[in-house]
């Protein structure tokens, strides 16, 4: 993890100080200084592989390991600290000099600024040269600084991948069969009282997992009228616990759920759940005051529902359902373990499971060592699955497992750290980046990527985007088997991912040892979280919590909110925070009530990532333009309605997320914000901005616009040619848009997703359509055509959905070959439908379908029964009919399908 602390400070010195402000470092004598510990770092990195392999048995190694890192923390608040004071002084002058006020103490603040700069440098010098005279009777060698054999990741495999096809589920499951049949006949047998089933076993032995092929298989799919699975994790939370269910249950949105009582919130889960014969999966219970929390959701109606477990005390299961014997999950056997290591060890190999036989004995040796535990399996043949498949490298590492595991969690964590050992060092800190995050939660991917590259633990790779090149990151972590993918998009790319919670401790262990972060909870007293210097904190408390501990932090870089309530603080306390975190690169309010940001927001001018989402911020300050490092500004769910043209002149911006926010003013000449990838409902009422300046955000790749077209379509038409590296666009307006427009639209070649809300003419004929588009969103469309004739043509279309009012006539047809790589398929309030007819041979590839709330649509579709490759059906809100159909005469056109969930 040091290595990345060093690169940091490294690129620091060359890039912001030397070049941005290399006038102050010559007239303060330092520039030699600064060029001689930059070169230093440079230096002392290179022996830093073969101390991190050292530390681990060598205090005095160790020691010198923190101390390079701290030096190098040293090095970064010298150098924040100086731009800082210099930008705000800066800012104060320019307004000072305007109302005609003597500037002569600034000059002289300004000496005494570059006078403390220098003295910061030569103490900082002082530190280096002793740590690296220490290296040579420490016996810390130069092995490169390539980062070792976990470096050696080929990384043109991973964009190849990005290109082709999804990633298959990543779970090897080997020696669950005989466990998983159990578990099943459990579920489906005769015993018609609600029964508890509870998966127990230690960290690590997959109870998840089998949960997981349990409630995903056919019969039991088939079986139950309605399935959920729900996280619940250590950290129990009472509250966010029951509004997750009710969500599932309901389909209630997250804000509405918080709005309702907690009684009115159970009487209508468990009214719902009263009708439905159910199974609802509990994942990683700890305490049996969860289970007496929600046991009154789970109603006993004798109709044969059941709720799993998994949870590791055995107490808790019985506490549940004393009736109901506990499936106790073992180890694997010697069999079953080499089997699941050579899957992971060998991944690209076929499916023969053979070992070249001068690993024979290694292997073996090396699966002994992981005692039949599955996680250890997995890490261990993960991490070997990089590494040369050599007797020396193997050796090494079955050096390095020097503990026989015997069902000692505190030892499997020795065989975890080994992997995160092996990482590259531009892995380490986005692996340990995940200790921040609340456990369990389902991790948003597109933020999570937004939140590294603010830290600056992405760089520019060739070509390709700072964004790209974090994708790759995260496909590496989950490639080792490091973090789970919890749900991806429509073209195989990860939505969101967690992490199993025996990483996280591991992650959450192994930051604090290195002042990477803190945690403040209901656990952590004053003294632990300000006396560690640490440089990350989530709050998961409160903010008023961290308000409290009334001492400065700031070597705070980082500040992530995840507070259990919708807190509202006072203006002089949001005052107190922004000024007690100067040096902030991250700040993440989401949720937190805000109106208005007090003006000392303007002195945190490192600022790269904003998140205001959800805050119900009615404004934002004039001074936003003096964040020139901000990459990402979120303030949707705001209440924020207009923006100053100041924005334009934001050169870092990279994404911008708002909440139908107007640009006021006129733009400028000269737009400063070329980088934009992401301008996100934008509003265009009453505004003339397009022409003349959207044409210049030619790195845009997602653009969404709230307004009325009309007036403006052809600016729009002539700015989107111009757009050409445009992937997603969303256009909501209330005025039709016309087929010339439309036209132009459907066949914009870079566009492959497209969300239209609002009237549209007519649909253009299907070769006007350019075959690259695999996503469309309709709404409020009013189409009386059937878009079926038009859209299954697509070749490339994956994900259709047609919603309120896209479409107003009666009667839709898929016809044969028609939608050829459609996987799913959402009609929502269609009111007019009728009827609907599916040939046979069209629709190949769909497997998710959803119909809801389409009123006239009285029965089953004809040839449903052609649509073989469909597992999963939902059927919301419709009428009487349609569901007397399913369970009578139109049975047999669904009989098929494994998954089928009526509400």
């Amino acid at each position: 993890m040091v290595e990345a602390v060093v690169t940091l400070a490294v690129e620091k010195l060359g890039g912001l100080l030397i070049e941005e402000f290399g006038y102050a470092v010559r007239r303060t004598h330092v520039r030699s200084e600064v060029e001689w510990i930059q070169r230093e770092l440079i230096r002392i990195k290179c022996f830093l592989k073969d101390a991190d392999v050292k530390q681990k048995g060598d205090d005095r190694v160790k020691n010198w390991v923190r101390d390079i890192r701290d030096v190098s923390y040293q090095v970064e608040d010298a150098i924040d600290n100086f731009i800082m004071i210099k930008s705000t002084s800066l800012s104060r002058r320019a307004g000072i000099i305007k109302r005609y006020v003597c500037c002569f103490s600034f000059l002289l603040n300004e000496l005494a600024l570059q006078h403390k700069l220098g003295r910061d440098i030569r103490g900082i010098k002082v530190k280096i040269s002793d740590i690296s005279a220490s290296r040579i009777t420490y016996g810390i060698e130069n092995i490169g600084s390539g980062g070792g054999e976990g470096s050696s990741y080929v990384f043109e495999k991973l964009r190849e991948r990005r290109r082709s096809s999804p990633r298959m589920d990543d779970h090897d499951v080997i020696g669950f069969d005989e466990d998983m049949n159990m578990l099943v006949a459990r579920s489906l047998d005769q015993e018609m009282h609600r029964c508890v089933i509870s998966i127990v076993g230690m960290g690590g032995l997959g109870k998840t997992t089998l949960a997981k092929k349990v409630y995903n298989s056919t019969s039991v799919k088939r079986h139950f009228d309605f399935c959920a699975w729900v996280y619940v994790s250590q950290d129990y939370r009472g509250r966010e616990l029951l509004n997750e269910i009710a969500g599932k249950i309901l389909r209630i949105e997250k804000g509405k759920l918080s709005m309702m009582s907690r009684e009115h919130l159970e009487e209508r889960v468990s009214k719902v759940l009263n009708k439905k014969r159910y199974l609802i999966v509990l994942d990683d219970i700890w305490e049996t005051e969860v289970w007496d929390d929600l046991k009154t959701l789970f109603p006993d109606v004798m109709n044969g529902s059941r709720v799993l477990f998994t949870t590791r005390n055995r107490d808790v299961a019985i506490h549940a359902d004393p009736r109901s014997s506990t499936h106790d999950l073992h180890i694997l056997n010697q069999t079953q373990s080499r089997e699941l290591f050579l899957k992971k060890a060998f991944p690209m190999e076929d499916n023969s499971l053979t070992c070249p036989p001068e690993l024979e004995t290694l292997a073996t040796q090396i699966v002994a060592r992981c005692g039949g535990l599955p996680l250890a399996i997995v890490i261990i043949g993960g991490l070997l699955s990089r590494k040369k498949k050599t007797p020396n490298v193997w050796l090494r590492v079955l050096q390095s497992i020097r503990w026989q595991l015997n069902n000692d969690p505190a030892q499997l964590m020795e065989i975890l750290a080994l992997s995160y050992n092996d990482l590259p060092f531009y892995l380490k800190p986005c692996f340990l980046y995940f200790g921040l995050f609340p456990e369990d939660l389902e991790i948003p991917v597109g933020k999570l990527i937004l939140l590294w590259m603010a830290e600056g633990f992405v760089q520019q790779r060739g070509e390709e985007s700072i964004e790209d090149v974090a994708e790759d990151f995260l496909e590496e972590l989950v490639d080792r088997s490091m973090i789970q993918v919890a749900e991806k998009r429509y073209n195989g790319k990860i939505k969101t991912c967690r992490i199993h919670d025996l990483l996280r401790d591991l992650a959450m262990s192994e930051a604090k040892e290195c002042k990477f972060l803190e945690i403040l909870d209901s656990t952590n007293t004053d003294t632990s979280v300000t006396t560690r210097a640490a440089r990350r904190i989530s709050v998961h408390s409160s903010l008023e919590e961290y308000l409290k501990l009334r001492h400065p932090k700031p070597h705070f870089r980082s500040m992530l909110s995840f507070s259990r309530v919708q807190e509202s603080l006072w203006r002089d306390q949001w005052k107190l925070l922004f000024m007690s975190l100067k040096l902030l690169r991250v700040l993440d309010l989401e949720r937190a009530q805000i109106q208005v940001l007090p003006k000392e927001i303007r002195e945190l001018v490192h600022l790269r990532y904003l998140g205001l989402k959800g805050t119900g911020l009615q404004r934002l300050p004039s001074s936003i333009n003096y964040f020139s490092n901000l990459q990402t500004l979120d303030i949707r769910g705001s209440k924020v309605s207009r923006f100053s043209v100041q924005l334009w002149e934001m050169p870092g911006l990279r994404h911008l997320y708002l909440e139908k926010t107007s640009i006021v003013g006129h733009p400028p000449v000269h737009v400063s914000a070329m980088h934009l990838r992401t301008l996100s409902r934008i509003s265009i009422y009453g505004n003339d901005w397009i022409l003349g300046l959207l044409e210049k955000l030619t790195n845009l790749r997602k653009l969404g616009i709230h307004g009325y077209f009309a007036s403006q379509t052809e600016a729009l038409s002539r700015c989107l040619v111009k757009l050409s590296n445009l992937q997603n666009l969303e256009l909501k307006g209330t005025e039709p848009i016309l087929e010339p427009t439309m036209k132009l639209l459907l066949n914009q070649p870079s566009i492959d997703k497209l969300h239209l809300s609002g009237p549209l003419e007519k649909l253009p004929h299907p070769q006007e359509i350019q075959p690259n588009l695999t996503k469309i969103i309709l709404e409020e469309s009013r189409l009386v055509q059937d878009i079926f004739v038009t859209l299954e043509k697509l070749p490339n279309l994956k994900i259709l959905k047609l919603l309120a009012n896209s479409f107003l006539g009666k009667e839709m047809t898929c016809s044969v070959s028609g939608f050829p790589k459609l996987h799913g398929l959402e009609l929502s309030f269609l009111d007019n439908l009728e009827e609907w007819r599916v040939d046979d041979g069209a629709m190949p590839s769909l497997q998710n379908l959803i119909i809801n709330g389409c009123d006239q649509l009285k029965k089953v579709p004809a040839g449903f029964q052609y649509l073989r490759a469909l597992r999963e059906l939902f059927l919301f809100n419709m009428p009487g009919e349609f569901e007397a159909w399913i369970n009578g005469d139109d049975s047999y056109k669904i009989q098929h399908i494994p998954s089928i969930v009526m509400r």
